[in-house]
């Protein structure tokens, strides 16, 4: 009996390992989702060339966990509860064991408005806490790199230098805490529009003061407060605001130089009925006058072309959450019409379709219409033929004025001198008694 027993114990001691840990590296890729490509590389050393021999043996058809404790190599993936691929790489005297695995728990992320924050989760380190410290061992290494447009955005703990992205804490180091956090900016998502109001308010002579309110939904408080500092950025610049979101440009234009004298505005009014104003006006009318009057009533007809924006395979389309608003003169009534009316306005409210819009309105004229010469100025600047001839002729007159100066002058002096009256006055001789 004592013989079996000393026959055991001789196996077990013949057939026990000492394979050693000598040091480890953790290294840890980070995609600009947050998400980690992790390996941890251990460098191992065995008592002799016969276990060196058996442990090669051991993982010719495969290598695993279970066969590494055998070894006594207490190796496993330390940030991820997860299977790991293992490999082994032989060196003469510096062998190799590898563990590659994936996380994508390493970083909490905030979505905020204008980036990303990712920041290290502690406890996903708790292999490193000795009596509530954080302790590196030696020779073991710890380094992330993290992605290309990434800004770290507080103080590293351990404090550590950072090159090209790159965080690394080398061992022994002991810290109360372990503090990593970084940013990705990104482009803001846009502000849901709720409601698009756009009115036209048409002036006697045909041109309108214009105007669209855009209503924005804001999710939260501090998307409010973000959209308010781009206000200020942006300021009343339609430029700015319409570079912002493509959204915003004025719907009512024949085109991009129709469109003059605009301003923007944000009307702050919380998180429901906060809007942005556009107030512009345009260089040509939005009704335009007939030439054949019908007595003494003046017909008006909407200028199709100030929907150029809302074409689509020819047909004109109010989208959906779209409202737009026409207000006639007061002193006019209507001749033809196949929108909507509502309360004397012209209301006409998306989602709706039609091929061709009919829309005139008959003016009363009176009996001595009174002479309004910057109305005339401004209908035949607005006409853009009328005023091409204009301005032709003011630089043919001004061209012909500058090679002919010098006879023009001539001619001033020779008319001046012929039609100026020299007199001659006498002389009076006083005499003064003495």
């Amino acid at each position: 009996m004592k013989k079996l027993v000393l026959f055991f114990v001789l196996f077990i001691a013949l057939n026990s390992f000492a394979a050693e840990i000598q040091q480890t590296n953790i290294n840890v890729i980070v995609d600009s989702q947050g998400k980690t490509q992790i390996e941890e590389t251990y460098f191992v050393s065995f008592s002799d060339q016969n276990e060196f021999d058996l442990f090669k043996q051991k993982i010719q058809q495969e290598i695993s966990t279970e066969i590494l404790k055998e070894f006594d190599l207490n190796i496993s993936p330390k940030l991820e509860e997860t299977k790991a691929v293992i490999s082994f790489d032989e060196q003469a005297g510096n062998e190799k064991i590898k563990l590659n695995y994936f996380s994508d728990s390493l970083f909490s992320m905030k979505d905020k408005i204008t980036s990303n924050e990712f920041t290290l989760r502690e406890e996903k380190f708790s292999f490193l806490v000795s009596e509530n410290k954080i302790v590196f061992p030696e020779k073991f290494s710890l380094r992330f790199v993290l992605p290309t447009e990434a800004e770290i955005n507080e103080e590293i703990v351990p404090k550590t230098n950072v090159f090209s992205k790159t965080i690394q804490w080398n061992g022994p180091i002991i810290e109360d805490e372990l503090m990593l956090s970084y940013s990705i900016e990104k482009t803001p998502e846009k502000i849901t529009i709720k409601q698009t109001l756009i009115e036209i308010e048409v002036k006697e002579n045909g041109f309108g003061n214009l105007s669209e309110k855009y209503f924005f939904q804001f999710k939260s408080q501090e998307e409010l407060d973000y959209f308010v500092e781009v206000a200020k950025r942006n300021g009343t610049s339609l430029l700015s605001w319409s570079t912002f979101d493509d959204r915003i440009f004025p719907h009512i234009a024949e085109d991009d130089f129709d469109t003059k004298n605009a301003s923007v505005e944000f009307v702050e009014n919380g998180l429901e009925d906060s809007f942005l104003s556009i107030v512009y006006e345009n260089e040509s009318p939005v009704f335009i006058e007939k030439e054949e009057r019908s007595g003494r009533f003046v017909e008006w007809v909407f200028n199709s072309k100030k929907l150029n924006q809302f074409n689509s395979g020819g047909l004109v389309i109010i989208p959906e959450n779209t409202v737009l608003e026409i207000t006639l003169p007061a002193n006019s009534q209507i001749k033809e019409n196949n929108l909507e009316s509502n309360g004397g306005k012209i209301v006409w409210e998306g989602y709706k379709t039609t091929s061709k819009i009919n829309l005139s309105y008959i003016v009363k004229e009176n009996i001595a219409p009174t002479f309004n010469l910057s109305s005339i100025i401004q209908r035949m600047i607005s006409n853009k033929e009328t005023l091409a001839i204009i301005l032709t002729a003011v630089f043919l007159i001004s061209l012909i004025t500058y090679f002919k100066r010098d006879l023009i002058t001539e001619k001033i002096d020779d008319f001046v001198i012929k039609n100026t009256k020299i007199e001659h006055k006498e002389k009076i001789e006083i005499d003064i008694d003495d």
